[in-house]
């Protein structure tokens, strides 16, 4: 039998085959259980249906938003009368012990279609009833607004984002397209035909951009659930229009059942857009929408070394819903929106003027560089505009940049407007990587003053303790980055070159976590930002973590002579990095002249 594919429904029973042993004990065998809704959102007081089937099981109950004894298999039609996200339990016992398995279906308000501008437009040519869209425009029209493309989750409809969820979407200036196609995704072949749609869709919305005063070069890619699912090839198409990816619950259990048929690592590629994958459940949610099954899409940006373009966030239900499910934060699952249309939104700018700091390098280098600007409005400097111009791995060190003609295009244009006071990279393999870029910054403003930034190693779980690894980096700048910054400026006397090797952030650290001096951090790598330093073992920094806001305030003290004792700003952790900071600053001083 071949086992197909089930989106969503966790109906998946491909047989594995067994073995007796005569002389063992016979072990009754563990009950499974399987539970299913034919609709993952659902408008009040409409009717769901519940269904179930179990093995090995003698009694089960019903827990949750549901309840009593039913029997090992069956179904259930089901109406709710209050909004919020419902959860229904089956647990059922054996000989073999006992197993549970849950469902969450989302209730819904009324369908209000008059929240929307233009609503259920056809936009493809085969089936007008399942192939239409809504649209609800940006607030600020006096300009064509960036587009967000929302897929709902199975079984709702194009017609259900909730007016506070648009709202959220058009305050930053987008408009969003919520398109519909085959409502309830169960099957591989209900799936393609969902993919197929995707395109669909999307070329219509680039050839009608106009006529909604849309723009078809900023585009971001959304979907709930089952929407995600569909959605998820286009998101990764590298058509240059895609800057973005805003996901719920994205790339569910069934998502991960058959992978040899497809799967959603593939499409991953080192040109995937800025991606935040927001999820309800938390890691210790019974869920099929459980973010852990996500863990192989991180891997997969850690691995080509953009995994500064990628955040998850977890339980949102935990955070923004009441006791009966009910959201209480203003954008619902948008609630994350805004954070991420900045990040996008300053990606994809391309400026012409204005910018007097100019930061380019990799993911050890950008994701602190990103966070300067919030320092700046804290410290009450509203005169500090700058550029991050970013690329992974080797291809973001300055003689990469330089050879690549998109990235040395984007920030020369920057370096035109003669405006760059500070312009910052990351340590360069060769010298001329250096020359190339301070010549032609120098050309444009004689007064640049030039920053060398040396990030902490990668992989650190390859050296066997804090101190091979600092003495390891400490050889490398005494043998190469101190003997080339002394160089430049032999080369170029009247400009200031400012040595950061902010790689100290993390040696310190690593000594304070092996002394004990880290309360609350147990651990050296760790996806957790509030109990590990490493966010990965490539080594990268969690974002709002120690590594970096410790990064964070060496910068600032090098880069802008910021007095960290009268800065009042606390990062919010139980260590005070700003001492630590300092700290560094003073023990490794030779380093930062």
């Amino acid at each position: 039998m071949i086992c197909s594919l089930l989106f969503l429904t966790g109906l998946l029973g491909c047989g594995g085959g067994s073995s007796n042993d005569s002389s063992s004990v016979p072990v009754s065998p563990s009950p499974t259980v399987t539970l299913s809704t034919t609709i993952e959102s659902v408008e009040v007081n409409s009717e769901f249906t519940l269904t179930w089937f179990t093995t090995n099981a003698d009694t089960c109950s019903a827990s949750g938003n549901w309840s009593g004894d039913k029997a090992a298999s069956g179904s259930e039609t089901i109406s709710e009368s209050e909004i919020g996200n419902k959860t229904y339990i089956l647990s059922c016992s054996g000989s073999g012990g006992d197993k549970s398995e849950s469902v969450g279906v989302e209730i819904t308000s009324q369908t209000n279609s008059g929240r929307w501008d233009h609503n259920h437009i056809p936009y493809g040519m085969d089936d007008p009833e399942r192939q239409w869209l809504n649209i609800h425009l940006a607030y600020d029209q006096s300009k064509p607004s960036p587009i967000y493309l929302f897929a709902h989750g199975n079984g709702g409809s194009a017609d259900g984002m909730d007016e506070k969820e648009l709202h959220a979407i058009a305050n930053e200036g987008y408009a969003t397209v919520s398109w519909e196609s085959i409502a309830t995704i169960s099957g591989a072949d209900e799936a393609a035909m969902g993919i197929a749609d995707a395109q669909v869709m999307f070329q219509w919305v680039i050839a009608n951009a106009d006529t909604y005063n849309l723009d078809p070069d900023l585009i971001v890619v959304g979907g709930r659930s089952r929407g995600s699912i569909i959605s998820w090839q286009l998101a990764h198409s590298n058509h240059p229009s895609i800057k973005g990816i805003y996901m719920y619950n994205a790339l569910p259990r069934g998502a991960w059942q058959d992978v040899g048929t497809w799967s959603p690592v593939d499409e991953i590629t080192i040109n995937s857009p800025i991606t935040y994958l927001v999820y309800g459940p938390d890691f210790d949610d019974d869920d099929q929408h459980n973010p852990v099954y996500v863990e192989p899409v991180l891997a997969r940006f850690v691995e080509l070394d953009i995994s500064d373009k990628i955040t998850r966030y977890v339980d949102m239900w935990g955070d923004f819903q009441n006791e009966n499910g009910s959201w209480i934060n203003d954008a619902q699952i948008m609630h994350y929106f805004p954070e991420f249309s900045s990040i996008v939104n300053e990606e994809v700018s391309t400026p012409v003027t204005g910018y007097n700091t100019l930061f380019m390098g990799h993911s050890f280098f950008a994701p602190i560089a990103r966070q300067i600007p919030t320092h700046m409005t804290q410290l009450g400097n509203d005169y500090h505009n700058q550029h991050v111009e970013r690329s992974g791995g080797e291809s973001g060190t300055p003689i990469a940049l330089w050879e690549d003609e998109g990235h040395r295009n984007k920030v020369q244009a920057i370096l035109n407007t003669g405006e760059v006071e500070l312009f910052g990279m990351t340590a360069n393999p060769t010298m001329e990587g250096y020359t190339l870029w301070i010549d032609y910054a120098l050309s444009k403003n004689p007064n640049t003053r030039i920053v060398i930034g040396t990030p902490w190693l990668d992989f650190p779980a390859d050296y066997s303790d804090v101190a091979t690894y600092e003495n390891t980096i400490v050889d490398g700048l005494s043998s190469k980055i101190q003997v080339d910054i002394d160089a430049l400026r032999l080369l170029y006397p009247n400009t200031e070159i400012i040595n950061l090797p902010y790689a100290f952030a993390a040696i310190e650290l690593w000594h304070m976590f092996e002394a004990g001096q880290l309360p609350g951090i147990t651990e050296l790598i760790g996806s957790n930002r509030n109990t590990s330093i490493f966010s990965d073992q490539k080594g990268h920094g969690h974002g709002k973590g120690l590594l970096l806001d410790l990064a964070e305030f060496i910068w600032l003290s090098q880069l802008y002579d910021i007095d960290l004792d009268t800065y009042d700003y606390s990062a919010g952790h139980n260590t005070n990095l700003k001492e630590v900071a300092k700290s560094i600053l003073d023990k490794y001083a030779y380093y930062f002249n």
